[in-house]
């Protein structure tokens, strides 16, 4: 039997959720688009992840979505993009945001995940897998769909020339200024998190830090503004002065740039260490409250260190028993 889905020619697909997520759900896209080699495939993204996606191959448009909008901006917003006419809404996301803005668009057929009311909006429903990894989850999604599955599950994420160049320029200047060693391995610390949940201590990462060094290596610390002034933290807490603290200096296509560079990288469970991931850089990934097994970083090469205590994985973003052991029990001899 004929697969009608096939025949849709505009399609636009909604996905507002954090920059790990958008990274899992890059196979997805690229195998969307072999579904559908000829149609426009158009992606409504987080503005806070638009450079991330931005370079994309497989959609022809890239929309950025402001979570900060208000209800007018945000009603007027889909207004203007329902003027593309599609015919095919995809909704990878599923909270009642996207739902509300997908039924405001108002594509001629819309297919996302149910529950909790939201079937009512959609012309056919996907019901959620729990016990898969989110990439597995969103090609599952795909075959849902009745659309053919071709290929491996590989991440993929494009590194940006210009942002190479300028990473390129920024390294040769830091390795100047701390009369830092090319030769030996250049290992970066990503220290944030979401929630306050996901970060390991600073003194840890201090203790860490000086470990690296000693044991031969180069540091750098990356992350975004939000992290610099617990960086700066961990920095005066560590013995050696030789590192470089990119956090807060690079753009997301930089980020994607400078952990490409690398040969590892330590982080908390947070979008920076599946950036990593994306472009083909091993990590170690500490893991407290969320769920390792659905959002580890994506690949054989990658590594994951978490307690074995039976709260955890608990989801919570501030710790339901008020000790935070899942994160404060993991010692840096842990991160061999």
């Amino acid at each position: 039997m004929k697969n009608k889905m096939l025949e849709k020619e505009n399609i636009l697909v909604i996905d507002l959720l954090y920059m790990g997520d958008l990274i899992f759900a890059t196979p997805f896209f690229r195998q969307l688009r072999k579904n559908y080699p000829d149609s426009k495939i158009d992606i409504i993204v987080n503005s806070n992840f638009y450079d991330l996606i931005e370079d994309n191959p497989y959609f022809d448009k890239v929309i950025a979505y402001d979570k900060n909008w208000s209800i007018k901006d945000s009603y007027n917003f889909a207004k203007r993009i329902k003027k593309n006419n599609y015919d095919l809404g995809i909704n990878i996301h599923g909270n009642w945001r996207t739902i509300l803005l997908m039924y405001l668009i108002s594509p001629d057929y819309n297919i996302g995940y149910g529950g909790d009311g939201k079937s009512i909006f959609l012309d056919k429903t996907i019901e959620t897998t729990d016990d898969l990894h989110m990439v597995e989850v969103y090609l599952q999604f795909l075959e849902k769909m009745g659309l053919k599955r071709y290929e491996n599950s590989k991440l993929e994420l494009r590194v940006n020339e210009e942002a190479k160049i300028s990473v390129q320029k920024f390294l040769d200047k830091k390795y100047k200024e701390k009369n830092l060693a090319k030769d030996k391995s250049l290992i970066a610390l990503n220290t944030g998190g979401t929630w306050p949940t996901k970060r390991w201590p600073e003194f840890k990462f201090a203790k860490l830090a000086d470990k690296i060094i000693e044991n031969g290596n180069e540091v750098i610390f990356v992350g975004g503004p939000s992290d610099k002034k617990r960086v700066e933290y961990i920095i005066s807490m560590m013995e050696k002065d030789r590192v470089i603290n990119a956090t807060g200096k690079t753009n997301i296509k930089e980020l994607a740039a400078l952990v490409k560079k690398c040969d590892l990288v330590i982080s908390n469970d947070s979008g920076p260490v599946h950036v990593a991931a994306a472009v083909g850089t091993k990590t170690i990934t500490i893991f407290g409250p969320s769920d390792e097994n659905k959002y580890k970083p994506y690949g054989k090469i990658h590594e994951i260190v978490k307690t074995e205590i039976d709260c955890r994985p608990c989801g919570e973003h501030d710790c339901p028993l008020g000790h935070h052991n899942c994160m404060e029990e993991i010692e840096v001899e842990d991160l061999r």
